[in-house]
């Protein structure tokens, strides 16, 4: 073979972060999938890969073998560098080019001998905005879900490949739980309680009438006191992460396999049953906000499912629960707020901890604790500059509180910037923006 320089092909997906799991001096073998023209398509390591030929012969080089071995020499945050193997000369130059989504989507289609349908065609560019490797069987799965899901628009299957991003279980179910908008805590307790509180004012029997009483108490417990002490927010805290935690089918389950054991007050598997009585009565209106309720509790349990594969750090679990201080008491108003934790292996004691508290004014305050052994880093954010400056006069405050903790604060940090939202589900790229691979001899 004549290869008189090196050769640069551009993978789908960023490389900055993943490097498809490449590392210096490792062999690795590209299979070529098909060469048209002068467009080649590589695959490694389940990763389409697009190079732009400069000349037909190089076209021809290429097709003529079904695989190629090659060394990593280079490795940096903008390209990398790989040598031929068995072969000492020169090599063709490959200029990296944009492919665009609907070219390449047919192109992976055909390479693994399926049929380029519209339905396949959409689902394909779903699964390379989210840099998924496309696969008869991934295919199938979420377009099995999708139909039974009933719907099969560009969104639903950019839905679809983003939950199997996210590691989530996609199902006609799960589907159906993460297309709907995301409500605060804050907001759909607020409606709920209201509700209640308008039943629990009517002439109903007694027996429900003690039911709803019992519900608006055990959800007017879950509200954390801003004004509390310390020992009093924890206890608080525990019963919010008890109650939206779990779901009420984990609860169940859990009473089925000890049946000796008694579902908690704080859980709520009591709403569910207040939801039947209500029902019976014909209270529709009430029904539905329960049922509404219910359903965003559901969706962000579903959100905090284990990844189908082990991510490490990438691992989060989040809840959402709200806060009142004593001029939102009078008022029955809440403020939402939500908690991530990292997941990590359990003998490791690093984590990370994010508390969001959404302010009255429309305005959101993150404080994000880094812990290391006994040692803390914060960062405070807030795109108000008086919080921020609240912040830094509370310091002393917060390293005394830590010292009687045993932790020490090692670093804190002060930012003017609007937080960023939390969320599992991440947008696809859009767009295939390729980076460069250089081959050289």
């Amino acid at each position: 073979m004549s290869f008189p320089g090196p050769i640069s092909v551009s993978p789908i997906n960023n490389t900055n972060e993943q490097f498809f799991g490449l590392r210096a001096y490792q062999r690795i073998t590209a299979q070529v999938i098909s060469v048209t023209g002068t467009t080649a398509i590589l695959e490694m390591d389940g990763h389409p890969v697009v190079a732009q030929l400069t000349s037909a012969d190089q076209a021809a080089t290429l097709s003529s073998q079904p695989t190629a071995q090659f060394i990593i020499t280079q490795l940096n945050d903008q390209s990398v560098t790989l040598k031929f193997v068995k072969n000492e000369q020169a090599q063709p130059t490959l200029v990296g080019i944009v492919a665009n989504g609907p070219e390449l989507a047919e192109r992976v289609l055909e390479s693994n001998n399926l049929p380029v349908t519209t339905a396949n065609l959409m689902m394909t560019r779903s699964l390379l905005k989210q840099q998924l490797p496309v696969t008869p069987e991934l295919l199938n799965e979420l377009q099995n879900a999708l139909t039974e899901y009933g719907k099969l628009g560009e969104a639903d299957m950019d839905l679809a490949a983003a939950m199997k991003s996210a590691g989530l279980p996609v199902t006609a179910q799960s589907l159906a739980l993460a297309a709907q908008t995301p409500a605060t805590t804050a907001q759909t307790l607020s409606q709920l309680i209201q509700s209640l509180t308008r039943t629990a004012s009517q002439e109903i029997p007694e027996e429900l009438l003690k039911q709803l009483a019992a519900n608006l108490q055990t959800l007017r417990s879950l509200i954390l006191t801003a004004e509390g002490n310390s020992s009093q927010l924890a206890d608080q805290l525990k019963a919010a992460v008890e109650a939206f935690g779990q779901s009420i089918e984990n609860v169940l389950l859990k009473k089925i396999q000890n049946s000796g054991k008694s579902i908690s007050e704080k859980n709520l598997t009591s709403l569910v049953k207040l939801q039947n009585m209500l029902e019976q009565l014909g209270e529709k209106e009430t029904v539905q906000t329960i049922k509404e309720f219910l359903a965003d509790i559901r969706r962000e349990q579903l959100m905090n499912v284990k990844p189908e594969q082990p991510r490490g750090y990438d691992e989060w679990a989040q809840i959402g629960f709200v806060i009142q201080n004593t001029n939102q008491r009078t008022e029955e108003k809440f403020s939402s707020a939500r908690l991530r934790i990292a997941r990590g292996p359990k003998e490791n004691t690093n984590t990370r901890l994010i508390l969001q508290v959404d302010l009255q004014s429309g305005e959101t305050v993150e404080i994000d604790l880094a812990l290391a052994g006994k040692q803390i880093k914060t960062l405070v954010k807030s795109p108000d500059l008086m919080w921020c400056e609240a912040a830094q006069n509370e310091l002393p405050s917060l390293a005394d509180a830590l010292n009687e903790l045993g932790y020490t604060l090692k670093d804190f940090q002060v930012s003017v910037e609007t937080p960023q939202t939390f969320s599992r589900l991440q947008p696809g790229t859009g767009s295939l923006h390729l980076m460069t691979v250089n081959i050289e001899v």
